[in-house]
């Protein structure tokens, strides 16, 4: 049986990651978190903390007034 997402899927921030050509590995790796981890995260089975945000949005370089966009 499929696990329904708890919470939202972040369909943006996939898009941009695919824009910038930042696939999951390499995020995982930069983020220090494994990519199964990165992966529910992205796919609303379980969410970001501020930290894990704050550094996402170094890594990809968004802008602060966009945050919201991705990832609420």
């Amino acid at each position: 049986m499929k696990q329904k997402n708890k919470y939202r899927e972040l369909v943006e921030l996939k898009g941009l990651l695919r824009e910038k050509k930042i696939n999951y590995e390499t995020l995982s790796k930069k983020l220090k978190m494994s990519l199964s981890s990165l992966s529910n995260k992205i796919n609303g089975k379980s969410i970001f903390n501020i930290v894990e945000i704050a550094n996402i949005v170094k890594i990809v370089g968004i802008q602060k007034e966009d945050i919201p966009a991705y990832f609420f």
